[in-house]
């Protein structure tokens, strides 16, 4: 196994990468909220180059290692055309097929792999890790648990929308002002990161996260659908996991005895990992 750092471009801003060489289907593959490809990533990439796989893994714009500013900005639609970009370029590389390419997401990164796989119908299939499906879900949690927290960020929010840029902590304790603050998300954040990851995010995404449900288009997805569940999982909605496995026409769910950070430390990233590069063989 080799890996290779290599760039490409997003917008006009440049897109750090790593390159693992494999066979023709490459898997292009991404962080959820404000993480970062140091954050875990490299365990599920080498499972699945071991098992033939090209690998594509990238940092969002503004995040990592690659550009942008303002810094830790986060808003769904450039996130979608990031992996535009990244699909693009791992289409062009040598030896790779460009219609097998497979999107990889965790948790953020796993809806927007939805969005992206039900807009492009040469995707060839996706792996979707605790995938973040239910953005009204999240929204109703996070005013009945601490309704002066949500109200607080979404003026923040908002005023980061209108462009008066700022950042708050991504995660936070229980009435912390933070985007992430459920019980137990600080911890799992604090027990999966690397140096890299930075804690701070821009606010702005949530001004319309209310309205972000890509469960919604679970039946566009025609290709083979990797499904992976937490059932400890309070960060993410399991019923929208569930019914997205149940109304995507070619998907398979996996469910772990694990919370929404647990895949990245302790004894599960390399089972995990090692029934994702099982179902990449059989199904590639």
């Amino acid at each position: 196994m080799t890996r290779e750092d290599v760039t490409f471009q997003s917008d006009g801003d440049e897109i750090a990468a790593w390159l693992y060489r494999g066979g023709d289907v490459c898997v292009v593959m991404a962080h959820g909220f404000s993480l970062t490809r140091h954050d875990g990533l490299d365990t599920y990439a080498e499972a699945l180059n071991n098992a033939g796989a090209t690998v594509l893994v990238f940092d969002h714009r503004y995040l990592g290692d690659s550009g942008g500013e303002p810094r830790q900005r986060i808003r769904v639609k450039e996130q979608s055309e990031d992996y535009r970009a990244a699909i693009a370029y791992a289409r062009a590389l040598d030896r790779v097929d460009p219609e097998k390419i497979v999107l990889w997401g965790y948790s953020f990164a796993g809806g927007t792999s939805v969005n992206v796989a039900a807009s492009d119908p040469r995707i060839a299939g996706a792996i979707l890790l605790c995938p973040f499906l239910d953005g009204r879900a999240r929204v109703l949690g996070t005013t009945r648990r601490t309704p002066w927290v949500a109200t607080r960020v979404m003026g923040r929010a908002i005023r980061d929308r209108l462009g008066s840029s700022s950042t708050i902590k991504a995660t936070g304790e229980p009435g912390e002002m933070a985007a992430m603050s459920f019980t137990g998300e600080a911890a799992g954040f604090a027990a999966c990161t690397s140096s890299a990851w930075i804690n701070e995010a821009s606010p702005g995404a949530f001004a319309t996260i209310a309205t972000h449900r890509p469960v919604t288009k679970a039946k566009r997805l025609g290709m083979p659908v990797w499904v992976g569940l937490g059932e400890k999982d309070i960060t993410v909605s399991g019923k929208a996991i569930q019914k997205l496995a149940a109304k995507a026409s070619n998907a398979e769910l996996h469910r772990y005895d694990i919370a929404h950070f647990e895949p990245f430390h302790g004894k599960d990233p390399a089972l995990i990992a090692a029934d994702q590069a099982d179902w990449f063989t059989r199904t590639f």
